[in-house]
């Protein structure tokens, strides 16, 4: 299957990468040596010397906007045209004009700078920008609540804050949380600019992004000082899934070695295109495009409400972003994955039931074929070419990270996308960066061997029945170490000291994940320690594990299992898909124009829902006690606005528990009754 040296175990017992990645990314790494481009505004001066007039960034031109009210809500619809594109000189040359007029309105060395903007070229211009002249910026998430925005902002202590037209009103809200903030850079719109400042608090400064680039020298200008590997880049604050979010304090070293890490295992180079539209505010998407770059690979951005032709602010007669820049690479996270799988089968099933049962057995008999088998390729021209024209047609690889993916999503993206999926994992406080897969490795469930220059064990933890010494797979506390490992947490000594420390002239980081090795030295992420309840008959359960298997099933939009310490049975809070909640209530006698709210609150249709969700769970090999014996539906989608999902949309287990707390005590009240009567 294609299984290329994975990790190397050494005589300490830890593990370190074999001989897999690619040939030309070790070359590229000893050029960047050489050229002593070790810090990120030195690798984009690299790659602009090195290529040139080679399209580097590319937008796409916005031709209309339409503001509609639809169901109660203000929906945006765009009209956009083709991709306008940046050469590597001409990204230089801006992102060096930025720099300039930043130090000319006061900002240099030490300075932070705050980044709340979507991915776009202008955001990473204008990071790298503030990197050349050693100030370290503060990666926001734009989904984030105005509370956490705030809070973030007032930690690191931020005078100066980059934004975009259509954020700016928030910012205007949260600005007099912010006492020390005076200036917000505003990135202009291509239609409206600006756009109104007049609800601009007195005490703030706006000054529009085009401005910055021409600011001439004044009296508080700070002189260049270039930034230093072990300076501080990005301080980027965790999803906080587990607790309050953290800032990270990464530096150019830190982010130097994702980089490297990236371009070993991508088989990529000039003629290659990868759409951006994952958060330039995660050190994931800003190491990966700092990588492309030093790879000659054209960056087209884009965002999730246009990637597709059936993204929601995609107006009718436009095509999707993807379907226009024609990607060969792209990144995702599991959940996106889900998403394209159940919209695709959506869109099929609506075709027919014919169509339907062709599609499905098509897909399931592809899955089971070698990629390049001839049968494959016949099931690629007669139905799955269409498919991969969603994504442009053109792509070939694939990068997973932020969470677990599931085997069964993973066979069914490669697929029906023909492209190889290369599944990463890693944390913030590591650059993102610990395990990838090889290229050509095409077993699923684990996310392959360490990267270059990590160093990976594992540590006991008894408590949960994990131990090194486990047959036939040591397992343990996944722990790494190597020149990824961060710093620690900004002003935060008490929890740096937690999962941080030092051995042999080394940084680690306790993960607080359960990893198992195999003998080819691949690592899977098998449970979590904050996610392991024992229940009252002695058996441990995972409830990430269990999510992460369940949410698979067409049925699940979003999904939160939860159990009480001692409780006899697992239960599970679900957002399910209003498409398919409704067949099981049409089934039930319900009417078609039953509303997704009413069929939430019918005890029948939850009983049926628990029992396609235990049929699908026993498919996807959990044991008796992982399946819940209950479900409580909610209508109301979950949002990082609504605090129960962070901003990368990984659930917020406590939150979750508390807002539906009074739900989960009448599950485990109907479940005893349950038992009361059964003889």
């Amino acid at each position: 299957m294609g299984v290329e040296q994975g990790g190397v175990r050494q005589e300490d017992g830890s593990w370190v990468k074999g001989e897999g990645g690619h040939k030309h990314g070790f070359a590229l790494l000893e050029e960047l040596k050489s050229n002593d481009a070790l810090t990120v505004p030195a690798i984009l001066e690299f790659a602009a010397t090195k290529h040139g007039q080679a399209p580097c960034m590319g937008t796409r031109q916005l031709l209309e906007r339409q503001r509609i009210q639809e169901n109660d809500k203000k929906l945006e619809k765009l009209r956009l045209g083709e991709y306008n594109y940046l050469s590597y000189k001409e990204v230089l040359d801006m992102t060096s004009k930025f720099s300039v007029g930043m130090r000319n309105l006061g900002l240099g060395s030490g300075d932070r700078v705050a980044m709340f903007a979507e991915t776009r070229a202008e955001w990473y211009m204008a990071a790298v920008g503030c990197l050349r002249n050693n100030s370290s910026v503060v990666t926001l998430y734009t989904n984030l609540p105005n509370e956490s925005i705030a809070e973030s902002l007032k930690e690191t202590e931020v005078h100066t804050a980059i934004t975009t037209h259509d954020l700016l009103p928030r910012f205007f809200k949260i600005a007099p949380q912010c006492p020390v903030l005076k200036r917000i850079i505003v990135i202009e719109d291509q239609l409206e600019g600006v756009g109104s400042i007049l609800e601009a608090p007195a005490s703030i400064q706006v000054v529009p992004f085009k401005d910055v680039l021409t600011l001439e020298a004044s009296e508080e200008a700070k002189p260049h000082v270039a930034p230093k590997p072990d300076d501080v880049a990005i301080i980027m604050y965790t999803s906080g899934s587990t607790s309050l979010p953290k800032g990270v304090e990464l530096s150019h070293r830190n982010i130097f070695s994702a980089v490297t890490a990236y371009f070993i295992q991508a088989d990529l180079g000039l003629g290659d295109t990868y759409i951006a539209y994952l958060p330039l505010a995660h050190v994931m998407e800003l190491a990966t495009e700092t990588a492309l770059m030093a790879m000659n690979v054209t960056i087209a951005y884009s965002s999730p409400f246009t990637l597709t032709n059936n993204s929601p602010k995609v107006m009718k007669g436009t095509l999707g972003d993807a379907r226009v820049a024609r990607p060969t690479c792209m990144s995702a996270v599991p959940i996106i994955l889900e998403r394209i799988i159940k919209g695709v089968t959506q869109v099929i099933e609506n075709q027919g039931y014919i169509k339907a049962r062709i599609f499905k057995e098509a897909l399931k008999f592809k899955q089971r074929q070698d990629g390049l088998s001839f049968a494959g390729k016949v099931l690629d021209i007669l139905i799955f070419n269409r498919v991969k024209e969603e994504l442009g047609g053109q792509l070939r690889m694939l990068v997973v990270g932020g969470a677990p993916v599931s085997p069964e999503t993973h066979n069914k993206i490669r697929a029906m996308f023909g492209c190889t999926v290369q599944v990463g994992y890693g944390a913030t406080e590591t650059t993102a960066s610990i395990c990838s897969m090889d290229t050509h490795d095409a077993r699923t469930g684990h996310c392959g061997p360490p990267n270059y220059g990590v160093v990976l064990t594992l540590e006991d933890w008894a408590d949960g029945g994990y131990l090194t010494t486990d047959k036939p797979n040591p397992r343990g506390q996944i722990v790494v170490g190597g020149p990824m490992v961060s710093r620690g947490y900004f002003r935060s000594p008490e929890k740096t000291s937690e999962v941080f420390f030092e051995r042999d002239n080394m940084r680690w980081f306790r993960t607080g994940d359960i990893g198992e090795v195999d003998e080819t030295g691949v690592l899977r992420v098998i449970d979590r320690k904050v996610d392991l309840i024992k229940l009252s008959n002695g058996e441990y359960v995972s409830l990430g594990s269990i999510e992460s298997k369940l949410k698979t099933h067409c049925l699940v939009d979003s999904i939160c299992v939860c159990a009480n310490p001692g409780a006899k049975n697992v239960v599970a809070i679900v957002v399910p898909h209003p498409d398919h909640i409704k067949k099981i209530g049409t089934k039930l006698g319900h009417l078609e124009d039953a509303t997704t709210a009413a069929l939430c609150e019918d005890q029948a249709v939850a009983e049926a829902f628990v029992e396609e969700l235990k049929a699908h769970g026993k498919k996807q090999g959990l044991g008796r006690w992982d399946l819940p014996a209950a479900v409580f539906l909610t209508p109301e989608p979950w949002t990082p606005e609504s605090g129960l999902v962070t901003a990368a949309l990984k659930v917020k287990r406590k939150p979750i528990k508390t807002h539906f707390k009074e739900d989960l005590e009448r599950l485990y009240r109907r479940l005893e009754e349950q038992d009361t009567l059964t003889p």
